[in-house]
């Protein structure tokens, strides 16, 4: 078997939540990538550094060093090694309190994402998209958004992005008045994360830690926590067709 590369190492130590194994692993990738001469790792290598500052909630030096891989990735002519910085400058201002260059933002990343035919991606900037569409108050937008995501989701049926599309689903429910229904199905997607030991994006985290607080407060903390941990809500991709 093949050893990791240091960005699959990377990778997996960020969705444990090791930030402090992420950086370290990501500098000593992005010195590898300089050495070799190598355009896409250099950008793999600075994104992953975007990602920890991102965690870190450093959100001007996700910025610069997101629009560093960005500005390296132009340079090469090769625009699918725009995705990932691009995606990451969409949640700098996202998370950092600018939703109309987030908006602009994932609204480019998810053209990208489709000219070039990464289907999965553009699901994940569709439900990034949908989120701030929500907050904006257009939630007939962020509706919309959220279906597509839904439809390509089940369509590509990758197992990493289950949680997050139940999570998805209990903003709907949310958005329907359906609170205990919500919170159940919130608490199936959290289950989904703790079951393939995966730690929520920062920008995810903060939205399911938004919903919390906005069911907790709709039922009242003890109805919550009871239909947070209804027994008969669990993810998979059946849940998602009802």
């Amino acid at each position: 078997m093949t050893a990791p590369t240091f960005y699959e190492a990377a990778i997996a130590a960020f969705r444990a939540g090791d930030n402090a194994r992420t950086r370290e692993l990501s500098e000593q990738a992005l010195a590898s990538a300089r050495a070799a001469g190598s355009t896409a790792d250099e950008v793999e290598a600075l994104s992953m550094l975007a990602r920890v500052a991102l965690r870190d909630e450093d959100f001007q030096l996700v910025e610069a060093v997101a629009g560093e891989a960005r500005d390296v990735a132009r340079a090469s002519g090769d625009e699918r090694l725009e995705r990932v910085p691009l995606h990451m400058q969409a949640a700098a201002a996202r998370l950092g309190g600018d939703p109309d260059r987030a908006a602009a933002l994932y609204e480019e990343s998810l053209a990208l994402n489709r000219r070039l035919g990464e289907a999965r991606m553009a699901v994940v900037e569709q439900r990034n998209l949908a989120y701030v569409r929500w907050h904006a108050g257009d939630d007939a937008s962020a509706r919309e958004l959220f279906a597509q995501a839904r439809d390509g989701g089940m369509t590509i049926r990758n197992e990493g992005d289950l949680p997050y599309l139940v999570a998805d689903a209990a903003v709907i429910a949310l958005m329907d008045g359906e609170y205990e229904r919500a919170a159940g199905l919130l608490g199936a997607a959290q289950q989904a994360f703790n079951a393939a030991g995966q730690i929520p994006d920062p920008d995810d985290e903060a939205e399911l830690q938004a919903l919390r607080r906005q069911l907790a407060a709709a039922l009242g903390e003890e109805p919550f926590r009871k239909a947070l941990e209804a027994p008969g809500i669990r993810a998979d991709w059946n849940l998602l067709e009802n």
